[in-house]
């Protein structure tokens, strides 16, 4: 929602040729488990992020700009 949707959000931004790409370790969803598709929290952030760089950016990890371990948010066992 935030990151995508907003007037200053990665779809605005890549649409005015801005070059834009998403740190998806550092990114969470408001995503309810409850609604579909009924996935976990994490699933559901990992099908935004597979959504985001499907259509409207590359990612990135922490690592690649930090060093060291990408992050992880505590019971995330996902990719």
């Amino acid at each position: 929602m935030c990151v995508l949707g907003r007037p200053f959000g990665l779809r605005q931004m890549a649409k005015n040729g801005k070059t834009v790409v998403l740190m998806r370790d550092m990114t969470d969803t408001m995503y309810n488990p409850k609604m579909p598709p009924m996935v976990s929290h994490f699933k559901g952030t990992e099908l935004i992020i597979d959504h985001i760089e499907k259509y409207v950016c590359p990612t990135i990890t922490s690592d690649q700009i930090l060093g060291g371990k990408e992050f992880r948010f505590k019971g995330d066992t996902g990719k």
